[in-house]
């Protein structure tokens, strides 16, 4: 495993799962009948309220932007989803499709292939 970034800790024990990039209404719907039992999902924006739709069906969630008290990171707490907010990832692009993991401590990390 190699450590790709790290986050503030939000709800959970961390999570394991394949990465999938969501920013828009648009990409929730394209993935709504999609199974996202084993997916991590990375959104660039707290305010995507548009993912909670999803939230029940990913493994976990990571945000680059907000903090404990952000929407999203309250909505994810209610779902029990372990979640990472304030999260910096190195080449988060290249990253779609990739298995990733994130640590309750906020540590995140790639599984290498």
């Amino acid at each position: 495993m190699r450590k790709i970034g790290e986050g503030e800790p939000i709800s959970g024990q961390g999570a394991v799962g394949v990465l999938r990039k969501i920013e828009t209404l648009e990409d929730v719907l394209r993935v709504m009948e999609v199974d996202l039992s084993e997916t991590i999902v990375f959104t660039p924006s707290a305010s995507v309220t548009a993912i909670t739709p999803i939230l029940p069906k990913i493994r976990g969630l990571i945000c680059a932007s907000g903090g404990v008290t952000s929407h999203l990171a309250i909505v994810a707490r209610e779902f029990d989803l372990p979640c990472l907010m304030a999260s910096r990832v190195e080449g988060v692009d290249e990253l779609e499709g990739r298995r990733v993991r994130f640590t309750a401590e906020g540590e995140i990390f790639l599984e290498e292939e």
